[in-house]
């Protein structure tokens, strides 16, 4: 159906059904929204859906027709005769006549008007007698300002027809809208800047792209379009098409909002000392300026592109004067995060002075938001002296974040050494920091820049005797511990670095700097040993932080995102981590890995671990294509080694060649533990593609060097995939590592490798038929279905090849294939309307840098229990024969000692030190955590506890059998326990 510039309508289904309800169930509808949201085009939509149901009848209002009495009925009123033109019974008859003409008794009337905000008094008083009547029904199209006719709200009010206001268009429409206007496919962040921009309208969203493709800031590349660039400011096309918002303002209205504009926002206070209350009234109600409910009521202009052309608009003189007059009264008192960059930008515009550490205050908030324009603008404003040092740190940020890192490192040079503060010298480390590992430095170059930094601190304490032992300085040198425990993190000494994690946050008073960022490396060292819920614990502690300390700990919001959405992933939960994702989106945040593709891969992660294999090659197009252009974490490889797998799986073997052509040129550029997952991938695909005996001994080959250097996340990840191509070896050990795991998902692998293992067939049919609400188990079940081996070829012994052979006709019959999805949007899990749209970051650490793209690794891994966690894709090193830190079930090291010959279960006082701590330090980080059920599992466990069947529970809460069953399968898994009889009051709280 036609929509928005004559594509076709999206984000207004609701709206379409709500309105053919109220037109066939009731009197009809009136719908209300500003110019541009689509009125025209919903109700087209509704025309078509009501067909031949109806008869339309319309009615076309202008301004000037407003103005004649009757005008816009003016084609229906032939039969009026003239000394009765002023009469509305005679014009009610005439009007009538031509309805019993136009549809004597077979069909209804449907009156439908367009721009009914501009009909006058009498046509609108005549519409709403036929409605009222019932002589006609109504379909009315009204801008909310001019003011609906109060005639038609009357219909409303008294329940006679249905109001219908249009709300702006959310992310998930906006990206299927560029997608039709682009005709290919795109990155998340063009939609989301669009809908930022535009505000969701999708007249503005239209035209701004537009406007891209003609300012070169949009290009296409490989069916893929890319930003090259921050959207331009309005051109004089869209200009002129919003001035005529308030082209209807008068010369004191225009003032007024020209002001609000300028200072964008004020406070309504200091706005009523220079304007008329009736003014911003009238502004209010043409909807030009809101006023917030804050304490300081402060009042905005309505939309953002009216803004910047009234900005635009205001001559500079007047600009200037008009600033200057108000920054003093503006800015009287002490600034919050929220004005302090508007006061430092007004102060820089009027010439007026700002203290030099007020300037780095601000570069320094400016970059914690990622707007390197004005970080930029307020450090080069610093002059020489004390605080040029700080300055020059913040332009390095800013130029990191616009990807300019030999610029970054340039400003850097001599910075630490020569620092004159303790602020200054962190962030030139932690910069320094997230430079080394982007040049893909390791654990020995992480630790001389921790040595650098001390003696720094040790120099600042010399200069400064009075520093010696404050607390600046005690957290400072906890920051340089933080970085050398991240470098031996990359160099896979895990447990070493769970033991020290363990101590800092059981440190005297840590802070939440050092707390929130002990917390996500200790979170990445859970999630590469098989922890999940701790490691999701513990970032989701780190996110409380975060929020409870925003003015502080801003710039670490993807830096613990990334781990937390990794893990949720890996644990199968895509509704939680779609929450974490659309709430970090709604702080309009925008990073590097949001520019870049890293976001896309995190999608097709989501849409490939749910077997939605069409949008999921979809978005990986789109990834592929932004991490060409920028590639922080060296994820390049690993995109283009899952687009081959997700390709070869679909059958689509010149892709998938393709794609493995570019991952051999580029192989050599990823990280150790993504090399051994690109590497899997690829030879996993390449057995898909020509069936040779030595692909699948190379991703053998892997899984034993995955071994060998204790990744243990990418050997579970390898064996399952070995799984999905139909082979039964090693089945003993990846029982074992999935035991290790925590996590649902890998509960659920566990139960299905134990099954095939022990050729248990009623095990098997009773996990088929809860498979629907498991996507991570039915994936694989559904690869086991029509594997790649014959069952003659699958290894194992030969009674578990007969097994299999069985189990493959049952799934056959038991587990049909369902079509993949159609078009991708980006988000998973079930829920439309912004998965993973910033997944993955380059936030700054106090002594940790940002790892991997968060979700993305997830592409990569086809496993059971997930994919490979942010630390395996970013750029984690494991020594060889390492084994990470663990105990009891969750222990590592447990699962290691019972699956490799040699290995000890606790080999040495660090290893036993590090799961003794875990089991009762203070910071609520047990081996086991205590067990958080869902709202909805408690429900259902307390109705099992009733004695309550499925069937019966189901019916009682309004939802399907399989979703119960789900549900209490993951409340099972969390409780560890594995029938209904093990279940008791306790297990509830």
């Amino acid at each position: 159906m036609e929509g928005f510039g004559g594509f076709s309508l999206v984000g207004r289904d609701a709206d379409v059904r709500a309105v053919v309800d109220a037109v066939t169930g009731g009197g009809g509808a009136l719908l209300v929204a500003d110019q541009g949201l689509g009125k025209t085009a919903v109700s087209k939509a509704v025309l078509a859906e009501l067909g031949d149901g109806v008869v339309p009848l319309w009615i076309h209002a202008s301004p000037t027709l407003s103005r004649i009495p009757f005008g816009a009925l003016a084609p229906y009123l032939a039969s009026l005769p003239e000394d009765q033109t002023s009469s509305v019974l005679a014009a009610m008859r005439s009007v009538l006549a031509h309805i019993n003409a136009l549809a004597p008794g077979q069909r209804p009337v449907l009156l439908v008007i367009e721009d009914a905000h501009d009909l006058d008094e009498s046509s609108a008083m005549l519409a709403a007698q036929l409605v009222a009547s019932g002589a006609v029904k109504l379909l009315a199209m009204s801008r909310t300002v001019p003011a609906v006719p109060p005639e038609l709200e009357s219909l409303a009010s008294d329940g006679l027809i249905v109001r219908r206001p249009l709300q702006p268009l959310d992310s998930g429409a906006a990206l299927d809208l560029c997608r039709q206007a682009l005709g290919g496919q795109i990155l998340p962040c063009l939609s989301e800047s669009l809908v930022a921009a535009s505000g969701g309208n999708p007249m503005f969203m239209l035209a701004l792209l537009a406007q891209e493709r003609r300012d070169g800031t949009l290009v296409e590349r490989n069916g893929v379009w890319l930003l090259t660039g921050e959207p331009p400011r309005p051109d004089r096309r869209l200009t002129d098409l919003i001035k005529g918002h308030f082209s209807g303002c008068t010369p004191q209205q225009r003032q007024v909002l020209e002001t609000v504009a300028l200072a964008d926002p004020i406070p309504l206070r200091l706005l009523l000392e220079s304007a008329d209350g009736g003014l911003v009234d009238a502004l209010v109600e043409s909807r030009l300026v809101t006023v917030g409910d804050d304490a300081e009521r402060l009042v905005r202009v309505a939309h953002p592109l009216y803004g910047q052309v009234l900005r635009a608009m205001v001559p500079a003189a007047r600009s200037l004067r008009l600033r200057q007059q108000l920054a003093p009264r503006l800015f009287s008192g002490p600034p919050t995060l929220q004005s302090l960059l508007r006061q430092v930008d007004w102060s820089l515009e009027c010439g007026l002075p700002v203290p030099a550490s007020r300037l780095v205050e601000a570069a320094r908030l400016a970059n914690a938001l990622f707007n390197s324009r004005f970080a930029l603008r307020a450090a080069g404003a610093v002059p020489p002296g004390r605080y040029r040092p700080a300055a020059q740190v913040e332009m390095a940020w800013a130029h990191y974040h616009d990807g300019e890192f030999a610029l970054a490192e340039e400003l850097l040079g001599g910075v630490l050494q020569h620092a004159r503060d303790l602020a200054a010298a962190k962030s030139a480390a932690v910069l320094s920091a997230q430079l080394l590992l982007f040049r893909r430095g390791g654990a020995a170059e992480l630790g001389a820049l921790a040595d650098e930094w001390s003696a720094t601190l040790d120099r600042l304490e010399a200069e400064h005797p009075r520093l010696a032992g404050t607390p600046a300085v005690v957290h400072s040198r906890t920051g340089c511990r933080l970085l050398r425990i991240r470098g031996r993190i990359d160099d896979g000494q895990l447990a070493g670095a769970e033991t020290e994690l363990l101590q800092v946050l059981e440190g005297a008073d840590p802070g939440p700097e050092i707390e929130l960022v002990a917390r996500t490396l200790l979170a990445e060292v859970y999630g590469a040993t098989g922890r999940l819920l701790s490691a999701a614990a513990l970032t989701r502690r780190g996110l409380e932080l975060l929020h409870a300390n925003e003015g502080t700990l801003l710039g670490y919001y993807e830096f613990v995102l990334v781990p937390h959405v990794t893990a949720l992933l890996r644990l199968g939960e895509y509704d939680d981590a779609t929450r974490e994702l659309e709430r970090y989106a709604g702080t309009g945040l925008r990073g590097l890995f949001y520019y870049s593709g890293t976001v896309a891969l995190a999608s097709a992660a989501v849409e490939i671990m749910q077997s939605r294999t069409v949008p999921g090659l979809a978005l990986l197009a789109a990834a592929v294509e932004g991490l060409r252009q920028l590639d922080l974490e060296h994820l390049l490889p690993l995109a283009l080694a899952a687009g081959a797998h997700a390709a070869a799986a679909a059958g689509r073997s010149e892709l998938a060649e393709g794609y493995l052509a570019g991952y051999a040129e580029v192989a050599d550029e990823a990280r150790q533990r993504v090399r051994l997952m690109g590497d899997g991938l690829a030879a996993a695909a390449g057995f898909r593609l020509r069936k040779e005996p030595a692909e699948l001994d190379r991703l053998f080959d892997l899984v034993e060097d995955a071994r060998r250097r204790g990744c243990f996340s990418e050997e579970l990840d390898l064996r399952v995939l070995a799984l999905r191509l139909g082979s039964l070896r090693g089945l003993d050990q990846l029982v074992k590592l999935a035991e290790f795991t925590e996590g649902a998902a890998a509960a659920q692998l566990t139960a299905l490798v134990r099954a095939l293992r022990d050729e248990d067939m009623p095990a098997l049919l009773r996990m088929v038929d809860g498979a629907g609400s498991r996507p991570l188990l039915r994936a694989t079940m559904l690869s086991l279905r029509s594997p790649v081996l014959a069952a003659e070829e699958a290894r194992g012994t030969p009674s578990q090849r007969d097994f299999l052979a069985q189990a493959r006709r049952q799934l056959q019959k038991s587990l049909p294939a369902e079509p993949d999805a159609g078009p991708a949007g980006v988000h998973g899990g079930g829920r439309k309307g912004g998965a993973a749209k910033a997944v993955g970051g380059a936030a700054k650490a106090g002594g940790g840098a940002a790892k991997a793209g968060g979700g993305a690794a997830a592409a990569a891994g086809p496993a059971g229990s997930g994919a490979a966690g942010a630390t395996a894709a970013g750029a984690g090193r494991s020594g060889p024969g390492r084994r990470p830190a663990g105990g009891g079930r969750t222990g590592v090291a447990g699962a290691g000692g019972a699956g490799h010959p040699g290995a000890g279960r606790r080999t040495s006082a660090a290893a036993g030190a590090a799961g003794t701590a875990a089991a009762g330090t203070a910071v609520d980080v047990p081996q086991t955590p205590p067990v958080k059920l869902t709202r909805r599992e408690h429900e259902i466990g307390t109705l099992v506890l009733e004695g309550m069947q499925n069937a019966d529970i189901a019916e009682r809460l309004g939802l399907s059998v399989r979703t119960v069953e789900g549900h209490i399968y993951r409340m099972f898994a969390k409780l560890h326990i594995g029938s209904r009889d093990e279940l008791d009051v306790a297990h509830l709280g």
